[in-house]
C-alpha cells in the first residue's frame, strides 16, 4: 500500500512545485514593473526586494490552486491509463489513491496558516517601507538633489555653498505657510524670506524624523537676532504627502487583531474578527481542493486532461464568489463567523459530488 501512496505522492508533489513556479513566475513579471517605479534608481535588489514583497501577497492562494490543478492533471493522467480501474479491480477504493492528494493538501495548509496569520501581513506592512523607497521618495519631495529643499510645502531652504553630509552655509529660508509642527516654537513668526548662517539636515530612519537645525538665523527686514533653530518634520508625511496611506487590518497578524479586539481599543472588532476567521478559512483552500481535484481528475478520464482542467475552475470560482458574498453579508447582519462561509458552501456543494466516487 505504501508503494501506491509513494508512487502518487511523488507525482502529486512535483506537479504541485512545477504549476506553483509557473504561476508564481507570472505574478512576479505582472508586477516587476511597480517594483521597477517605486524602486527606481537604487539598483537591481531594491527592485527585487520591493517586487517579491508585492507578489507575496499571492503566495498562499497560488498554493491552493497549484495543488488543485496538479491533483486534477495527476489522476486525470491516471485514470486514462486505466490506473484507477486497475485499483478498483485488485479491490482497493479510490480513496486510497486519493490519499497522497490529501497529504499533500494538509501540507499546504500548514503553510497557508503560518502564510496568511503571520507572514503576509509583515510583508504586506514592509513593503510600502522599504528603506530604497523612503529614501528616493524623500530625495524626491524635499528636493535634496537639486540646490533647494521644501518641506511639506510650508518651507523651503536654498544656499549658497553646500559642504556635504548634509551641510550648507550662506541659508536662505522662505516660510510659505506658518505652522506649528514647522517653525517649532514659533520663532518663524510671519511668512516670507529668512537667512542664516548654516544649516545642517540629518534624516533618522528609524524615528522617521528629518530634523533640520539652523545656526545665526536672522530676519532681514526688521534686522532682530533669531538665534538657533531646530525643525523636525516626520519622514512618512512627506513621503506620503496628502495621500498617506493608513495601516489596515491587512498589515497587523491574527495575533495582533485579537489582542486589540480584546482590550477593546480596535475601531471595528467585527471587521477583525471576520478578517482572522477568513484568514484560517482561505489557509483551508488546499485541504478542500484535494479531494475534488481528485474526483474531477477520474470523472474527466473519457474527455480529456484540458476538459478536467476547465472543469476545474468551477470550485475555484465557487470558493471566490463565496469571498465576495460573505464580505457584503457582514455589512449587514456583522457576523464575523461569515469568513468561513467559502469553505463551508465548497463542502456542501462538493461533499455530494465526492459522495458516489469515494463510497465504494
Amino acid at each position: 500500500m505504501w508503494k501506491l501512496h509513494r508512487y502518487y505522492l511523488k507525482e502529486v508533489t512535483i506537479s504541485s512545485i512545477l504549476t506553483f513556479s509557473v504561476l508564481f513566475g507570472i505574478v512576479l513579471i505582472s508586477v516587476v514593473y511597480r517594483g521597477i517605479d517605486r524602486a527606481q534608481g537604487f539598483g537591481m535588489w531594491a527592485i527585487a526586494k520591493t517586487t517579491l514583497f508585492m507578489a507575496a501577497d499571492t503566495i498562499p492562494h497560488l498554493l491552493s490552486i497549484s495543488l488543485l490543478f496538479a491533483t486534477v492533471l495527476c489522476f486525470a493522467r491516471a485514470s486514462q491509463d486505466k490506473e484507477i480501474t486497475a485499483i478498483r479491480s485488485a479491490g482497493i477504493s479510490p480513496r486510497v489513491a486519493m490519499t497522497s492528494a490529501l497529504m499533500v493538501g494538509i501540507l499546504f495548509s500548514l503553510a497557508s496558516s503560518y502564510a496568511f496569520h503571520y507572514v503576509i501581513p509583515w510583508a504586506h506592512f514592509y513593503k510600502y517601507r522599504v528603506v530604497a523607497s523612503e529614501l528616493r521618495a524623500v530625495i524626491l519631495n524635499t528636493g535634496l538633489g537639486d540646490d533647494n529643499i521644501r518641506l511639506q510645502d510650508r518651507l523651503s531652504m536654498t544656499w549658497e555653498k553646500d559642504l556635504g553630509q548634509g551641510r550648507f552655509e550662506d541659508v536662505y529660508i522662505n516660510v510659505l505657510r506658518e505652522a506649528e509642527e514647522v517653525t517649532g516654537s514659533g520663532v518663524l513668526g510671519r511668512k516670507g524670506i529668512y537667512r542664516a548662517k548654516s544649516a545642517s539636515l540629518l534624516a533618522d530612519l528609524e524615528q522617521e524624523n528629518l530634523s533640520l537645525r539652523i545656526k545665526e538665523l536672522y530676519d532681514p527686514v526688521s534686522g532682530a537676532q533669531l538665534g538657533e533653530l531646530s525643525l523636525s518634520v516626520n519622514l512618512r508625511s512627506i513621503v506620503e504627502g496628502r495621500g498617506r496611506r493608513r495601516e489596515s487590518e491587512r498589515d497587523m497578524t491574527s495575533v495582533q487583531l485579537l489582542s486589540e479586539v480584546k482590550l477593546g481599543i480596535h475601531e471595528s472588532p467585527g471587521g477583525a474578527e471576520y478578517t482572522v476567521h477568513r484568514r484560517g478559512c482561505f489557509a483551508l483552500m488546499p485541504f478542500l481542493f484535494a479531494p475534488l481535484g481528485f474526483c474531477i481528475g477520474v470523472l474527466a478520464r473519457d474527455r480529456g486532461r484540458v476538459f478536467a482542467l476547465v472543469l476545474s475552475m468551477a470550485p475555484l470560482m465557487l470558493f471566490y464568489v463565496s469571498d465576495l458574498l460573505g464580505a457584503e453579508l457582514l455589512q449587514a447582519v456583522d457576523l464575523p463567523i461569515l469568513g468561513w462561509l467559502p469553505a463551508l458552501v465548497v463542502l456542501l456543494v462538493g461533499t455530494p459530488f465526492c459522495w458516489r466516487l469515494l463510497r465504494f
